[in-house]
């Protein structure tokens, strides 16, 4: 019988131990495809970056809007390129670039000109409605352009109507509302995780939730006037004392119950 159990146990650590091996080797396959692709998308930014670098920018406002635009995704996805390498070990996972004072008007400003660019027949689909005055944040622009970017989408994309941005302060803190006029996220509570991290969709609000955080700031839930939506609230002024150290996205901590777009 001693015998009988010992063989088992010696079976199932070998089993054990041959499953570890196993997720080792398919980890280190999935790093080395993240590596290959990071690779080639650096690669085809820096060749958008330079050609960017040669154009000249258009003196018409509809041409000028459209550069913009490509500016601005084009930083968005260098930040992401930036992001990878630092997530399969090839850079610091902290960044070494200290915080500063973010315009936030103009950040939200940037965010919604170039979703309005890349509408359908030019049609403006997404409103500013700023009156939180000159406002600053102690942190990062391109972060804070994360969240409101993946925000907007959500609004645009499976939600209803146009879609406003808002801008008011409250004390100390400023608070930006991303609202459109469908019936906004389902559930008691506001859930940042995606129903899979294998999945496709279901990941930007984790992304915004990460970059809000880092600025010592939170994501609610909220309704008002020009619908129903998702509310930044952020600390104003200059501060750095709010603001952590900028890394690549977290994972979530475990919240409520309810459905995450994408």
């Amino acid at each position: 019988m001693v015998e009988t159990l010992a063989l088992l146990a010696s079976g199932a650590a070998a089993g054990a131990s041959a499953t570890e091996a196993f997720r080792s080797r398919r980890l280190i396959s999935r790093l080395r495809a993240v590596a290959l692709c990071s690779h080639e998308l650096r690669g085809a930014l820096t060749a958008i970056g330079a050609a960017m670098s040669r154009l000249e920018r258009p003196s018409e406002t509809s041409d000028r809007s459209r550069f913009e635009a490509l500016r601005h995704g084009y930083d968005r996805a260098l930040l992401v390129a930036r992001d990878l390498e630092a997530a399969r070990g090839a850079l610091p996972v902290r960044s070494v670039r200290p915080p500063e004072l973010v315009d936030l008007e103009e950040v939200a400003g940037r965010v919604v000109d170039a979703w309005n660019v890349s509408m359908p027949g030019g049609a403006r689909q997404v409103a500013l409605d700023w009156r939180a005055g000159t406002t600053h944040v102690h942190g990062y622009a391109m972060r804070l352009t994360q969240a409101l970017d993946n925000l907007v989408a959500n609004a645009v994309e499976h939600g209803r109507g146009p879609v406003t941005v808002t801008g008011r302060m409250s004390g100390s803190h400023v608070a930006v509302c991303v609202l459109d006029r469908g019936a906004g996220l389902v559930g008691p509570l506001l859930d940042v995780r995606p129903r899979s991290w294998q999945a496709r969709r279901g990941h930007g609000l984790v992304v915004a939730r990460h970059a809000v955080e880092l600025h010592g700031g939170t994501l609610r839930r909220v309704r008002g006037p020009f619908g129903s939506g998702i509310e930044v609230r952020l600390p104003a002024g200059g501060g750095p004392a709010p603001v952590r150290a900028s890394g690549t996205p977290a994972v979530p901590r475990k919240s409520g119950s309810g459905a995450a777009a994408s």
